[in-house]
C-alpha cells in the first residue's frame, strides 16, 4: 500500500505505523515475524515531504522512498504500565 493508505489502515486498526526507532527494535527482536520486505514507518522525510522512511526486514536497512511507492505496513500500539 502507499504510505498514506498505510497510515489510515494503522489508525483504523487502533494503532499507528511504528517510528524508525520502533522499527529497529522490531527488526532486532521480531525479525522472523515479518516478511523479507520493506515496511513503512510513521516518519516522513525531514526535507522532502513526498518521501517517507521504510524498514527493510531482509538486511535491516532503513531507507526513504516516495510515499506513492507500494510497500507493506504493520500497526503498533504503546502499552503503558502503571505502578
Amino acid at each position: 500500500v502507499t504510505w498514506q493508505a498505510a497510515v489510515e489502515w494503522a489508525e483504523q486498526a487502533g494503532g499507528k505505523l511504528p517510528t524508525r526507532q520502533e522499527q529497529a527494535l522490531l527488526y532486532a527482536n521480531l525479525k522472523g515475524k515479518f516478511e523479507d520486505a520493506w515496511y513503512w514507518s510513521s516518519e516522513a522525510h525531514a526535507t522532502n515531504g513526498s518521501f517517507a522512511w521504510l524498514q527493510g526486514f531482509g538486511y535491516g536497512l532503513q531507507y526513504n522512498d516516495r510515499k506513492s511507492y507500494e510497500g507493506r505496513a504493520c500497526a503498533v500500539r504503546l502499552i503503558r504500565l502503571t505502578a
